[in-house]
């Protein structure tokens, strides 16, 4: 039978080097981990008031839908650039505090919750990063399977590309420089013209009121159905309802080209523009 005694004094020393070195090294390793963790982890988004912005993805949240947009644009051809305001009504398929949506380059001057009984003002938050604009207010929760609306008002320069809302410019056959406004929205430069929820999926209706001056044409996705005279000599074009539609296929264009309307000989309306007083033609 081993005798049983005392351990030795070298065994003794040995595991309490071992033991040390074995609880030093978990520490070391657990700084590092937590120090790796901090490093990689991405930092939250801040509005460029220096607020944290609350969505930290590039994608929009499902939290609300967009149903209708009533569409409000007067550019200028002169100052070369433009106002608006459109009107969003929304589904609410979760319950959030925050609606997010998409604009770029947009100077945002005011944002109001329409509601039956009163318009709240909402405030707004930017993350350029991102392209997105946060709407919200205190104490004011949007609630799953109610329906609301949004009211913007906003401005910007016509793009000097040929992205968003654009100028671009032609030469008469009398060798006169002449401004046109027209729109390439295809596939993310919608929220360079208005405020909207500018991906693929998130379609709806369009309705659509172009401000021009009494030299100009309106051109929209569908049929003008009136034109409103103004006091101040303006005219404002309305046009029909849209079908259901993503942001990119939305078009318009103001210009001073003529619109000729003519019957094919099956009952089909065609139209071209052409340039006043010359002979330059393309489809409408």
């Amino acid at each position: 039978m081993a005798r049983k005694g005392p351990m030795p004094r070298s065994t003794a020393s040995c595991l309490c080097v071992l033991t040390a070195f074995l609880f030093s090294s978990s520490v070391l390793s657990a700084a590092a981990t937590e120090q790796s963790d901090g490093e990689n982890k991405t930092p939250s988004p801040r509005a460029t008031n220096g607020q944290p912005f609350p969505w930290d993805k590039m994608r929009l949240p499902e939290t609300v839908w967009p149903l209708h947009y009533d569409l409000f644009i007067h550019p200028n051809l002169t100052t070369l650039d433009f106002t608006g305001t459109v009107q969003i009504q929304l589904e609410v398929l979760q319950d959030t505090s925050v609606i997010i949506l998409h604009s770029r380059d947009l100077r945002i001057s005011k944002a109001a919750l329409l509601e039956s009984s009163r318009i709240l003002p909402l405030q707004v938050l930017e993350n350029p990063e991102f392209q997105q604009v946060a709407l919200q207010a205190d104490g004011v929760t949007f609630t799953q399977g109610s329906k609301c609306a949004v009211y913007l008002e906003f401005a910007a320069n016509l793009s000097e590309s040929f992205h968003g809302f654009y100028k671009s410019t032609y030469r008469t056959s009398q060798g006169e420089v002449r401004v046109v406004a027209s729109t390439q929205f295809e596939a993310t430069s919608a929220r360079a013209a208005l405020p909207c929820f500018d991906e693929p999926a998130f379609k709806a209706n369009f309705s659509v009121r172009i401000r021009r001056e009494a030299r100009h044409i309106s051109l929209s996705n569908m049929p003008k159905v009136k034109t409103v005279e103004l006091s101040s000599g303006l005219l404002d074009d309305y046009f029909d309802m849209s079908v259901k539609m993503s942001t990119y296929l939305l078009a318009f264009i103001v210009s001073d080209f003529l619109s000729i309307s003519k019957m094919s000989q099956h009952g089909v309306k065609c139209s071209y523009l052409e340039e006043r007083g010359g002979s330059w033609r393309s489809l409408q």
